[in-house]
């Protein structure tokens, strides 16, 4: 709910420009009851309904609305960015979220603009309309595809957990989880719209030209083994396959499974991920676990115009195209609206 002080500005602006409710509406692009929930002190408004309001009446949102929900915070943690850092600039509902961009192998991340110097323009080149996280490498390719098509998007690599975490804080706009069949981790925020993606096993990587049955030095802790970090369901599918063993099985831990696959090429270790991942970059696979992948987002999410451009995607004849290629997915129920 907005407070009286941001009814009584909007109110008073609205007078002094000699508009109604309606012809304010109008010029901002929204409807006639949100002007009224606003100045009735029922409503705040998103960012960019505050933004379209606030150019409607020759001011700023700032000053209309004294800045409230501008203050950007990381999607993941929740901490505001470090000032200085450049980030990529994603709006979930009324909050500004940012990541950190990724340079890598694969090129250079777009920098929406730089921690602490997130002015006006930015806020009104409205962010983007897709924030999502995940260990699901489809995600960096919905995000493409996205922006391909005029949805500016933004994905972030992530473990199940933290994915989650952000998704039940409202920091983005849908995380993609997996699970062993049965086994669905629980979500107890807000209720949720969930979609089919696929499914894939989950298991061990190694290079092409390992020992015979080099998985079974792995799962019986005689050698290091590249992990991921707790909380990441693949991490849990291994621990469980190991579980009779006593006592830690060292390794490095890595933040996904491209970067797990890449790693056992490198080091000749064998590297917790999924089949996918390892057939994206030639290794051999030992698989543990069938996992289902889902998009989960919350229902309250749906009506979003991104959201709804983000389904859409995910459903194309593209997108199944590219994950045929790449190999390790079952999609014959891709899109498929589980809940």
């Amino acid at each position: 709910m907005s407070d009286e002080s941001e009814a009584r500005r909007l109110r008073e602006r609205r007078v002094e420009s000699g508009l109604t409710q309606a012809q304010l509406a109008a010029r901002a692009g929204v409807s006639r009851a949100l002007v009224s929930a606003i100045e009735a002190g029922r409503n705040l408004p998103r960012i960019d309904a505050a933004l379209a309001l606030a150019r409607a009446l020759d001011t700023t949102a700032e000053q209309l609305f004294g800045g409230r929900g501008s203050e950007p915070v990381d999607a993941i943690s929740g901490e505001p960015p470090e000032p200085g850092a450049p980030v990529r600039v994603g709006l979930v509902g009324n909050r500004l979220v940012t990541s950190v961009p990724r340079h890598g192998d694969e090129g250079w991340d777009a920098v929406d603009g730089i921690a602490g110097e997130l002015g006006p323009d930015l806020l009104q080149r409205g962010g983007a309309s897709v924030v999502m996280a995940g260990c699901e490498p489809g995600l960096t390719l919905l995000e493409r595809m996205l922006r391909d098509r005029g949805t500016r998007a933004v994905s972030i690599a992530s473990s199940n957990a933290t994915a989650l975490a952000a998704l039940s804080a409202g920091r983005l706009h849908a995380a993609a989880v997996h699970f062993a069949a049965g086994e669905s981790p629980s979500f107890e925020s807000a209720p949720l719209l969930r979609v089919h993606l696929g499914r894939w096993q989950v298991g061990l990587a190694a290079p092409h030209g390992a020992r015979r049955r080099w998985w079974e030095s792995a799962l019986g802790g005689r050698v290091a083994v590249i992990q991921r970090e707790p909380g990441a369901a693949a991490q849990e599918a291994f621990l469980r396959a190991v579980r009779a063993r006593k006592g830690d099985i060292d390794g490095p831990r890595v933040g996904g499974h491209l970067a797990a696959s890449r790693r056992a090429l490198e080091s000749g270790l064998p590297a917790v991920t999924i089949e996918p991942a390892a057939a994206a970059v030639g290794a051999a696979f030992h698989p543990l676990e069938l996992h289902d992948v889902e998009l989960w987002l919350p229902a309250e999410r749906a009506a979003d115009p991104g959201v709804a451009r983000l389904l859409d995607a995910l459903s194309s004849a593209a997108f199944r195209q590219t994950l045929q290629c790449v190999g390790g997915y079952d999609l014959s129920d891709i899109g498929r609206r589980v809940a």
